[in-house]
């Protein structure tokens, strides 16, 4: 029997391999054009990198657009209406609620309430329409922040402090009722 040697078979293999490879790789004399070339103009169709960036900017040209948005929501001036404050937890609570119009505190208290207990604050900050922000604290945690814009900068909001069953601070607002007009609205969660 006479079989190929091994350095035949690896011999022919190699040729074989280099005649394919060179068949694939083409000439200069090729006529056909690579697939990834560019005529060099700045379309950003041609580029998907260009592509992604430009994406990228109009999308925070629209964030920035629904920002002047809300601020423009913050921006009007709001009446704040009346604070209330619930504990429905089974156990006692202290709750403090600072009032600031324009940066100046106008109100700061501090309420102590058993389970079950609620009260309603006396009104001891402007009237009138204005700037303001609401700070609310369950037992000297943190503060929570409450501004009109929360509520897409309504004509009128009034609070209410609920700790709940959980032993939670929740705050929630009025845009109709209390001090905010004739009927007895349910409160609102704000827009986040």
């Amino acid at each position: 029997m006479t079989g190929i040697s091994r350095r035949r078979l690896l011999a022919g293999g190699g040729a074989t391999l280099a005649v394919t490879v060179a068949g694939c790789a083409g000439g200069a004399d090729d006529d056909s054009e690579p697939a990834d070339e560019s005529d060099g103009s700045d379309d950003a169709e041609d580029d998907p990198a260009e592509s992604e960036t430009n994406a990228s900017t109009e999308t925070a040209d629209d964030d920035a657009e629904s920002d002047d948005t809300a601020d423009d929501a913050g921006d009007s001036e709001t009446v704040l209406g009346g604070i209330s404050i619930e504990n429905v937890h089974s156990e006692a609570h202290t709750v403090d609620i600072i009032v600031e119009f324009d940066d100046e505190i106008e109100h700061w208290t501090t309420h102590e309430l058993e389970a079950g207990d609620g009260t309603t604050l006396e009104q001891e900050w402007p009237s009138d329409p204005g700037s303001f922000r609401v700070l609310a604290r369950l037992d000297d945690d943190e503060l929570t922040q409450v501004e009109p814009a929360q509520w897409n900068g309504q004509d009128c909001l009034s609070l209410f402090a609920l700790v709940d069953r959980d032993g939670g601070l929740t705050m929630l607002g009025d845009t109709d009722g209390g001090h905010c007009g004739d009927g007895d609205a349910a409160f609102d969660e704000p827009d986040e």
